[in-house]
């Protein structure tokens, strides 16, 4: 959302940020030095520990259920033009509250979500009904759009999905290689495999923790470091510890510079079970890595087997060893290749002036 807020193509349009949590985050900086307004309109607040536990759950419940009135007062009385809302919780509130305040609302699916039966009736409905200048659903992949709204599936439409966009200048300056390998204790000759995530179920982490331990890599030798943080790190750091695979993979938590820690890695790894149309790869790619990924959701794609990457079938671990034991065997010029066509890849269809100038249309419609 910043960088498209502060992409050339859009930053003459006045953009205010809603909030529906009640933290700030560590970007509301960056927003203020952009002239970015942040307003705060959560969901629902936390606990209150001075209230009687079932009181307090009563009072949040209700809080979130009348979402629908309290945005649709908001917008009545701002300025606002259109609601572009990257989220899908509460969508038919937003959907609904937007268009009795007049306003127009634009919907991007960043997942594959699983919505309610009567969520995806009632979505259907208002899609059909509403003319596209009130209501326009986007996804940043196909995968995205059809799993999230199934009725897609038998006549999708390809200018319903605009792609996530990066911008590349950070990934394309010369770093110095070393900290990472020094940090870490990591030896010059040990390949350096990295990923970049939150630690949840969804990103797959578990199954490169059984491929070590399942599985012989003809004496190669390797190191796996995982950076980001979630409800799993702590357990799969435990697992770790317990299989004795300390040597092979280690989770670092977040990290501050993205594209040093890329720039130090020589494979970039994406194991997940399901996924949208994720950033982290697209920094990989940029980044000229070769990369090695599931094809769950919008990776298949991101990535062409052998093309600009190496794919295998989601949770199949066979494929995953398999397509470990393909990158090893390539020569350096082979990898640098693989690299550099992930690179182009998103230099051509991925920027993030690619999806600005597509966004900038349904602004000025």
């Amino acid at each position: 959302m910043l960088d498209l807020c502060t992409s050339s193509l859009l930053n003459y349009f006045q953009h205010h940020i809603i909030s529906t949590i009640s933290l700030e985050g560590h970007y509301k900086e960056s927003y203020e030095i952009n002239k970015i307004i942040i307003h705060h309109l959560p969901y629902t607040y936390p606990p209150n520990q001075l209230l009687p536990y079932r009181l307090d759950k009563l009072f949040r419940y209700l809080f979130s259920k009348l979402y629908f009135f309290r945005i649709w007062y908001y917008l009545v009385r701002s300025e606002i033009d259109i609601v572009h809302t990257h989220i899908h919780s509460q969508i038919i509130s937003q959907i609904l509250a937007t268009v009795l305040s007049s306003r127009r609302i634009i919907w991007t699916i960043h997942g594959e979500y699983s919505l309610g039966k009567i969520t995806i009736w009632i979505i259907r409905i208002l899609n059909s009904i509403l003319p596209s200048k009130k209501i326009k659903i986007i996804a940043d992949s196909k995968s995205a759009l059809q799993h999230t709204l199934p009725y897609t599936q038998r006549n999708p439409d390809l200018d319903n999905i605009i792609p996530t966009g990066i911008d590349l200048e950070p990934y394309l300056q010369k770093k110095d290689k070393s900290p990472i390998r020094k940090k870490f204790n990591i030896k010059e000759d040990t390949i350096l495999i990295g990923s970049t995530g939150r630690i949840v179920w969804q990103k797959g982490y578990d199954q490169l923790i059984s491929l070590l331990e399942n599985y012989d890599f003809g004496g190669r030798i390797f190191h796996i470091l995982i950076a980001g943080d979630g409800s799993l790190r702590n357990k799969y750091i435990e697992e770790i510890e317990s299989r004795h695979l300390e040597d092979r993979i280690t989770f670092i938590g977040n990290i501050n510079n993205i594209p040093e820690f890329l720039s130090n890695l020589d494979i970039y790894i994406q194991p997940s079970v399901t996924e949208g149309f994720p950033l982290s790869v697209l920094e990989a790619m940029a980044s000229g890595l070769p990369v090695i990924s599931s094809d769950a959701g919008g990776l298949k794609e991101m990535i062409h087997n052998k093309e600009n990457g190496i794919t295998y079938r989601t949770g199949d671990l066979n494929a995953l060893h398999n397509s470990f034991l393909t990158m090893f065997s390539m020569s350096p010029d082979e990898l640098f290749h693989l690299g550099q066509n992930a690179r182009k890849t998103v230099q051509d269809k991925y920027s993030i002036n690619n999806s600005s100038q597509r966004y900038k249309t349904l602004y000025n419609l």
